[in-house]
């Protein structure tokens, strides 16, 4: 099975120090892995897609037990 991770998934540079700034000195220039600040492996479009699911469910659910259950009006 084909894995679609992000390039820079086993990346070992976020495993160091970080720069410390101090007052005086410019901030330092970080790498895109350290810059965006998450973690973008960890399955988050199977989370999304599954909860989407589940609240179409609860919807077709609630659909039924409230407007499937009564009568029309009659004239």
């Amino acid at each position: 099975m084909p894995t679609d991770r992000a390039p820079d998934y086993d990346d070992k540079r976020d495993e160091g120090r970080r720069p410390t700034v101090t007052a005086n000195a410019p901030a330092p220039v970080l790498e895109p892995n350290e810059a965006r600040g998450a973690a973008t492996h960890h399955n988050v479009r199977f989370v999304l897609a599954v909860s989407v699911g589940v609240l179409i469910v609860a919807y077709v659910i609630l659909y039924f037990v409230f407007f499937r259950g009564s009568a029309p009006p009659t004239p």
